[in-house]
């Protein structure tokens, strides 16, 4: 004789929960049991045209928040690398008239002061280097 024990157990995927069950169901009221079936059809297009447009106008205005998200983000970064660029041209420049000074000592000649040079010349000399990465 054949054990019945084992043969009528269901896996989980065998079990349907209420709320699957809830899920896949319609809700039958009192006012969709009266319509046809050609009411119940056009309604549902009507309703997927509505919803479409829904779907459309969520997907401009993410589209647009997303296109002001990245400017923005590109605003960020070239607001950075100048700043960067800044600090680069500064240093490269800094060091270039250092080494002319320690040159010019190692040379003998006597530098002439920097409160004697003209603060114009020194800033277009800090500041007119383009940054080469």
């Amino acid at each position: 004789m054949q054990s019945e024990a084992l043969r009528n157990i269901r896996t989980m995927r065998q079990v349907r929960t209420s709320p699957d069950v809830a899920r896949n169901r319609k809700l039958r009221t009192t006012n969709s049991l009266s319509k046809t079936k050609e009411e119940v059809v056009s309604l549902e297009s009507l309703a997927d045209g509505c919803r479409l447009a829904q779907v459309l106008r969520n997907e401009r205005q993410r589209s647009k928040a997303h296109e002001a998200a990245v400017n923005k983000s590109q605003q960020r970064l070239l607001r950075a690398r100048g700043k960067l660029a800044a600090t680069i041209n500064k240093n490269r420049a800094l060091t270039e008239l250092r080494h002319d000074l320690q040159r010019a000592r190692y040379e003998g000649d006597d530098p002439p002061p920097l409160q004697q040079a003209e603060p114009s010349v020194l800033q277009q000399r800090l500041w007119q280097m383009e940054v080469k990465y």
